[in-house]
């Protein structure tokens, strides 16, 4: 792994301060009890800026919910830290999850880019995924984007992803 993609994950690292419940939090509304940060909605995604001249980029954000009972299992934030030359999709989720097979991202039906979770602890796991330009490309001309795991009896569970707004969400968070 690059010096530069290290810092740039360690530069995502800095704003996991706002997602930290970002999963449990199922209010659309983009304005946390206490947080210093402003947010305009794009159809499926919400952006987020620091206010008050904090040194931190925006990020955008979807929560997605169970559709059998609208409860949330995984939220969807992307930035780019000022130290990665692309932006970083990081995916919150609950744990229960086998961690040797990783994940799979795939956008429409296009072939899925695997890759593997960084960390688990209480409230959950955190993978993250460099967007490439091509995969970038293909989110923002896709309508669907599918998260792949395997769950604890080792079946495969597809979460959809949304990507409506993704395209002006992502025009707001990339310099």
């Amino acid at each position: 792994m690059s010096k530069r993609l290290v810092s740039g994950l360690i530069g995502l690292l800095c704003l996991l301060p706002l997602a930290s419940t970002a999963l449990a939090q199922s209010s659309p509304s983009g304005q946390d009890a206490g947080s210093n940060y402003d947010s305009e909605q794009y159809q499926s995604w919400e952006v987020r800026c620091p206010t008050g001249g904090q040194n931190a980029p925006c990020s955008m954000t979807q929560l997605v919910t169970n559709p059998d009972d609208d409860q949330p299992v995984m939220r969807v934030i992307i930035a780019q830290p000022p130290q990665a030359d692309n932006p970083i999709m990081t995916f919150l989720l609950p744990l229960g999850v086998r961690l040797a097979p990783g994940l799979q991202l795939s956008v429409d039906s296009n072939e899925g880019v695997p890759f593997p979770y960084q960390v688990c602890d209480q409230p959950g796991c955190r993978a993250d995924l460099p967007l490439e330009p091509s995969l970038m490309q293909q989110l923002r001309g896709g309508s669907n984007a599918t998260l792949s795991l395997i769950d604890p009896r080792g079946n495969r569970r597809d979460l959809n992803i949304s990507l409506m707004g993704f395209t002006n969400a992502s025009r707001q968070i990339t310099p």
